[in-house]
Order: C-alpha cells, then structure tokens, then sequence
C-alpha cells in the first residue's frame, strides 16, 4: 500500500474520478452530534488559522479502472466524505457568490467529464443514494426523514447560525488534513478483507452481520458487488430486518452446513474458515441464505402462510428454543411446499418435546439441548432418518445423553407437581394446551393469556391468606412447597389477573365465574383453597397434561456413558456435575480473568454484570431473582445470593465497585447455576468462558 497525506479537498478534487462505496459497507448513520463535532473543529481551525488532521481514508482502485476514468472503491472513511460532501452542498445552496458554487460543483461535487453513470464524485450505497443525489442536484427530496437529509438540514443550520462567512469556512475546510491509503491490492482482495476486519470508522463494533457481508459481496468489479447486493444481500436484510438477527441467522445457516454447535463470538471467522475450504461460490452461498433467510423471517416475525404453524411458532417462542431455529428452518425449508401436513404434525412434536424439556429442565439445560438438536439434524440431513413424525419421535426418545431426553410421564409429573419457576414461566403455553386438548375451541392467543396463582405470591398484610393456610409458619411452608405447582395455577386473559391478585378465596372465585377456560373454571368445584385442596388439584392436573402433551416412546437404547474432558467450556454448556472439576481460568470476551476458585467465579460475574447495567443490577438484587430455595434469613424470603446485608449471606465477598456481598460459600454446581441465571439476565451467556480440569 502507499499513504500520502493531503488535505480533504486535493483528495476529491481529482477529476474523472468517483469514490464508490461498496455494498459491504454499512448506511450513512452519522448523528447531529457527530456533525456537529466536525463542524466545530472546522471553525476552531478558522480561528487558530491551524490544520485540523480529518481522518484516514482507505482505499483500492477497481479492476475497471483506467486513465481516463477512476474507480476508487472506500474501505474507510465514507461517513466523514459523505458528511463533506453534505457541507460542501449546503454551503453551495446558501451562497451568492457565483464563483464559489461553481468551484464546489466542478472540483468537489461533479466530475468535469460527464459520465453518465457517474456523473458525482460520491456513489452512495442503494438506500442512500437518491437523498444523496437529489441534495447533489438541488431536486426536491423525496425521503427527508433519513440520515443523509437530515444532517445535511442540520449542516445547513449551523452555516446560518455562523459569525463566520461561507468563503471564510469553505476556505478552513481546504485546511482539513487527510492520509490517503492507496491499498494496491490488484486481485488479492485477501487484502481488503483483513483490513476491513480491523476497521471500525464510525466507533461502533462490527457485528457478525457486517464481517459476513463484507466476505460474499467484496469483488474487484462494482457492479458484480451491487449485483449480489441487490439480487442477494438486499432481500436477507429485507426478510430478516435487524442487523442482531441477521447474525444469528448467519450462525444457524452455519450451523446446518457444518452441524456443530457455533459460539457467539466465533460466527464470523467459523464461517469464513467452513466456506473457504469449500468450492461453492459466493452467489452461491448467497442465494442459499437468501432462500433460507425467508423461512427464518418466519420464525422470527411468527408470519408464515399458515396459521396453524404460526400458532406453533408462538409457542415455540415463549420457550425461548432459539437454540432450536436451525432444526425448524430446515425442517420448513424441506416440507412446508412438499408436505404441510407433515410439517405441522412435526411442530407440535417439537413444542411438546421442548415445553416437557424446559418444565423439566433436566441438569445440564441448553447445552444438552443443543447436543440432542445437532445429532437430529445429522441424522436428518445424512438420510439415516426420514423428515416424518414417527422418525423424529423415535430418534428424540433416544438422546444420546440422560440431560438431553424426551421427558417421561414420571419427569414431567414430578416437575409439575413441585414450586419451581418453569411451571409459571411456561404455564400459558402448558395451560393452554391442556384446555385445547380437552374443549377443541381455545383460540384465545397466547399474548392475551396471563398465569394465575391462586394461592397468591404475597400473602397479604391484613393476614386473610395467612390464616386460611394455617398461620405464618404453616403459610410459608405450603407457600414455599407449592406456590408455582400446577395445582395452584390457572390461566385467565389479562384483564382478570389484576382484579383478584391476591384477594380473599370467596372474592377470586366470583371472577373466576367469568373465565372462559374450563382448566380455570374447574378450581370452583372447591369451596376453600388450602393446602389440601391444592394437592389434590396438583395430582389431577399434572395427569391432564401428561395426557395432553405428548410423550415420549418407550427407549430402545440405552444412555451414553460420556467421560467429562478438561478443557475449554462456555458457561451456557455448564450444567452438569462439576463435584471433582478444578476452575483453572475464567474467560471473558477473550481475555482472560485469572480466577481458579468457584466461589470467585459467580463474584466475578457480579461484578462484569454490574459493570455493564448497574442500574439493571440493582433491580435484580432489589427483586431477589437469583436466590437460594429456602428462607433462613427472612420469613416468607427466599435467602438471597447477592445482598447489601453481609448478615443475610455465609460467607460475604465485596463485589467491586458496588455496596454489594455476593455468597462466597458456593459449590461449583450451584455457583454455575446462580453465575448463568445472572449472565442469562444480560444475555451475556455466551461470551463467558471457563478453562476447566477434572481432577486427578
């Protein structure tokens, strides 16, 4: 490469030359604040009569190019040329002086030799080149609500508001100073990608999406780039419409190409590595995404075709299966045009499966989970199974492993039965299930469904709940035993939860009249709720569901054995037994933390989380979400994990930069638990990494 320095206006002022910025790059999304900032070190140069450096701007020319007409693709430096050329632009449309504006056009905003398709110095990317254009050619703007209308408004603006004259600025910009980086790559566009990589211009980090996007759409011709733009890449940001979810995309659509569970932090330079080692093409890749793009908008926007599949798609959704997408994009990719039938019957597998599975929430959780979705894909995809109901079934009845199975009648019945959070978390979809599967009409949709304790969650102060359970002591008992049971919950739309709260039994009833679901209206057959009366529902209950969700087939193989194996874990993979684990490193978005013990391992956590969301981090600890299951502390509390209280906790470690003590008495298994419930809050999850040895 060759670096030169220049000052902005000797940069552009190059005749028949235009600056393309490529596909791969992102939109113009400077903010006022941003142009503002310019603007500012533009008039302190005018007054100190100084330089001002601007900024870099990286380069290479296209194959196309020639001497008599240069193509200069922009690696970096397009939101500060876009914004000049804005400046330059308005100060044109404010001046009278003749000479000025012609100066402006000819050099800086035209190139003297017309060339039709280039006739402006800047070729913007599609979604912002006709504002551009239009403020070029001082036409009328047809969308004055995006960023390249707005700032150039807001430039305008502060050229009015300024004691300086026009020619007074016009001349400070010429003071801007520049490094142009002529990359010379010729056909290594290696080159290109590697600084791209590196490059962030506007101080936002690139996200999977844009790495990904840069890698299939780089091209030494412009109009091939904006041909796989607008024929490929321009459809999966329509489809998909949200730059985080186009990188979990990525990442699913690679998982089916190399069935391999990929981390979050590895999406880009996994797919890279997979493709590279590959013969497919780019459009190739491109098309397929862009196929598979369509079916993932529906999962994420619930807006397929098909009712019935939305409605499972839903239900899928609020037991958070996110893990499971790759499995349901190529299952609809492959049957929904073939076998519609097959499909849904497929779906309601998969939400039967996963509502057990998340009720249940066998050790070792999502990890397990992924494992099981993985091995079905492969099964899937090598033929070793067809894409049919009685396939699927059979092969999820026979996990590899005991934290990955299809949930029994007997897992089921005793989760159901027990307080834990799941059954409440996912009561709206089990509940309504239940009461589809016995009336055949609920159609209420699942966002207008609330979850009802009938015994409430606060026992109110005037002490009605109380007594009718026993008295304080025997209240917390039955409460702490049975709160979130099945037996002592019920669905209502939403309307009716607020009104009986945590209202007398004789009052809650006369409400519960007015629900339409029988599974609710059932409770009415009893004429006082206590701790009897919720046993024997709980029994029923947990009955009806194993009924209505399906279950699993009687298994014909026999678990795995599977040896654990030092190394490397994410903390989302570690929920299975870590008695005779050492900790011998804690990584954090790839650094490392040189923690070794278990107890400062969730301390840790405390403090990355409260680092990044302290005020998110309050509210947690103020509402006790992550908690231990009893209550030796506080009557009626669930002994907390974080607290202001060192009395309230064992053994107390000061969390950094906090008034807070986390637990320092913590087993390794509950220390992972308690650490991925707090990491799971600020979807941190996944960029948590620990270096782990099993002992000798």
């Amino acid at each position: 490469m060759t670096a030169n320095e220049s000052t902005i206006l000797d940069f552009i002022d190059n005749n028949r030359t235009v600056f393309i910025i490529p596909p791969f790059q992102r939109n113009y999304e400077w903010s006022k604040e941003n142009c503002e900032e310019l603007f500012c070190d533009i008039i302190e140069s005018l007054k100190t009569g100084k330089t001002h450096y601007l900024s870099n701007f990286v380069y290479y020319e296209t194959e196309d190019s020639s001497h008599a007409f240069r193509k200069i693709m922009l690696v970096d430096g397009q939101q500060r040329l876009t914004t000049i050329l804005l400046l330059l632009s308005a100060i044109r449309d404010l001046t009278k002086d003749e000479e000025l504006k012609e100066t402006i056009n000819d050099s800086y905003l035209y190139n003297k030799k017309k060339n039709e398709k280039f006739r402006l110095k800047l070729k913007q990317i599609e979604v912002d080149n006709d504002a551009f254009i239009s403020i070029v050619e001082e036409k009328e703007c047809n969308n004055k609500n995006c960023k390249i209308y707005e700032n150039y408004a807001y430039l305008k603006a502060l050229l009015e508001k300024s004691s300086y004259s026009l020619n007074q600025i016009f001349e400070a910009i010429g003071k801007l100073e520049v490094v142009d980086v002529d990359l010379q790559i010729k056909n290594d566009l290696n080159a290109v990608q590697t600084i791209f990589e590196k490059i962030n211009s506007t101080g936002k980090p690139l996200t999977s999406a844009d790495l990904i996007r840069n890698y299939l759409l780089i091209s030494q011709n412009d109009e091939e780039q904006e041909s796989l733009y607008k024929n490929y890449w321009r459809n999966i940001e329509k489809n998909i419409n949200n730059e985080d979810e186009i990188s979990n995309f990525a990442k699913d659509y690679l998982i089916l190409q190399i069935i391999t569970d990929v981390r979050e932090t590895r999406i880009y330079k996994d797919f890279k590595k997979h493709f590279d080692s590959t013969n497919i093409t780019h459009e190739e890749i491109l098309r397929d995404m862009m196929d598979y793009s369509k079916y993932y908008s529906w999962i994420l926007y619930s807006n397929s075709p098909n009712d019935q599949l939305n409605k499972y798609i839903i239900e899928l959704k609020s037991l958070e299966t996110n893990d499971v997408y790759p499995l349901y994009i190529y299952l609809i990719k492959n049957l929904y045009s073939t076998n519609l039938a097959e499909l849904l019957k497929i779906f309601n597998l998969l939400v039967c499966f996963l509502l057990r599975y998340r009720i249940v929430s066998p050790q070792g959780g999502s990890g397990d989970l992924r494992n099981t979705i993985l091995k079905l894909i492969n099964k899937l995809m090598t033929e070793e199974i067809k894409n049919t109901y009685e396939d699927i079934l059979l092969a999820l009845s026979n996990s590899a492993t005991k934290n990955g199975r299809f949930p029994d009648d007997t897992d089921f019945k005793e989760a159901l039965k027990k307080s834990q959070k799941y059954n409440h978390t996912y009561g709206a979809v089990l509940l309504r299930r239940i009461e589809d599967y016995e009336t055949k009409n609920c159609d209420v949709d699942l966002d207008k469904i609330t979850v009802e304790h009938f015994m409430p969650q606060t026992l109110d102060k005037k002490g009605w709940w109380k007594d009718n359970l026993g008295g304080d002591l025997q209240a917390m008992e039955t409460q702490n035993l049975y709160l979130h049971c099945i037996g002592n919950l019920g669905i209502m739309s939403g309307p009716y939860n607020s009104k009986n709260s945590n209202k007398p039994w004789n009052e809650k009833v006369i409400q519960i009249k007015e629900v339409q679901f029988n599974v609710t209206r059932d409770v009415l057959k009893y004429n006082c709720w206590k701790k009897e009366q919720i046993i024997e529902r709980n029994e029923d209950m947990a009955n009806r569901a194993c009924k209505a969700i399906i279950s699993p087939l009687p298994r014909k193989t026999p678990f795995l054995d599977i040896e654990f194996e030092s190394g490397l874990y994410n903390a989302s993979e570690l929920e299975e037994e870590m008695t005779g684990k050492v900790l011998r490193d804690v990584i954090f978005d790839g650094k490392s933390l040189g923690i070794k013990a278990w107890r400062l391992y969730f301390n840790e956590v405390c403090k990355i989380t409260n680092n990044i969301n302290s005020k998110k981090f309050d509210k947690i600890v103020s509402e006790n979400k992550i908690h231990k299951a009893n209550s030796t502390y506080e009557a009626g509390k669930k002994d907390p994990i974080i607290s202001r209280k060192a009395e309230n906790l064992i053994e107390p470690l000061p969390i950094e930069n906090t008034n807070y003590f986390s637990e320092g008495s913590l087993a390794a298994n509950r220390a992972i638990v308690y650490a991925r419930q707090l990491l799971d809050e600020f979807c941190l999850t996944d960029k948590i990494e620990l270096e782990i040895e099993k002992k000798k």
